[in-house]
């Protein structure tokens, strides 16, 4: 057992012969992930088959997220498979919300635990780290919501240890492209609900980005992007919009129904 004072308690035992759970307990944070980090790992790279107890795991942050996903793509590069037990709702939000349970599936009961470790293997699909991990936000279209998602950048470049230059250019990217939305985007009258809509895919080499309003046909792209030695045009597709454009590697633009939808790529 490996124990920190008010930090995390860790512990295993064996269901059944072959799967193994690792019981938590305590705060997941980065502290907590630190304390756990080298016997996580040790347990994900000598195992096939890991049921992650969180029943007792009052917080979780994003080096603890990290932490999971290091030892479930430890399993699933051999063909093994990771499931995380009956997380506290809050918890649970966590997961969902940073995309981790599309790659760690969430059980509330043991009996279906085993069953969904039991069955098949995590992998088939080659490398893990080309594995996309999902990730999604939705911000009011307000300034706040402007700042909300650079807040989100600093939370993704933590969990997805991303380099500097590439935390600067994906925060660029969505902090130009709300701030146009805010800006110059007209909301539809007798829409629901006024927000961006943020989805991120991450794989070992790529980001794609898409961001979606609910507003008005707008197009952010329609300006050509000039010349590198010539001025930006002021007003819609902007000084701003063409930062985005020579961060990125591609930018598009479609209208769906009645979404604009904004579609980028950034080298990881």
């Amino acid at each position: 057992m490996v124990q920190s004072q008010r930090i995390l308690l860790i512990d295993t035992e064996e269901i059944i012969p072959g799967i193994t759970k690792l019981n938590l307990r305590g705060r997941l944070d980065a502290p907590g992930a630190q304390v756990i980090d080298n016997t996580f790992a040790a347990m994900a790279g000598a195992q096939e088959r890991l049921i992650v107890d969180l029943s007792r795991v009052s917080f979780i942050a994003s080096a603890g997220l990290r932490t999971l996903i290091a030892g479930a793509r430890s399993l699933i590069a051999r063909h093994g498979k990771m499931v995380c037990l009956d997380p506290d709702p809050l918890v649970e939000q966590v997961l969902v919300r940073s995309g981790v349970d599309r790659l760690i599936p969430v059980c509330r009961e043991l009996a279906e635990a085993v069953r969904v470790v039991s069955v098949g293997g995590g992998g088939g699909r080659g490398d893990p780290e080309d594995e996309p991990l999902p990730f999604d936000l939705e911000v009011d279209r307000t300034m706040t919501g402007v700042r909300r998602a650079g807040a989100w950048v600093d939370e993704l470049a933590i969990l997805l240890n991303l380099s500097g230059e590439t935390e600067y250019a994906l925060r660029l990217c969505l902090e130009e492209a709300v701030t146009n939305i805010v800006n110059h985007a007209t909301p539809e009258p007798g829409a629901e609900r006024d927000s961006v809509a943020l989805h991120l895919l991450a794989n070992a080499t790529i980001l794609k980005v898409t961001i979606e309003d609910h507003c008005g046909a707008f197009n952010p792209l329609a300006t050509p992007l000039p010349e590198p030695d010539e001025p930006a045009p002021e007003g819609e597709g902007g000084l701003g919009i063409t930062l985005l454009r020579r961060h990125a590697d591609q930018v598009s633009w479609e209208r769906v129904g009645t979404t604009n939808r904004l579609s980028i790529t950034l080298p990881r």
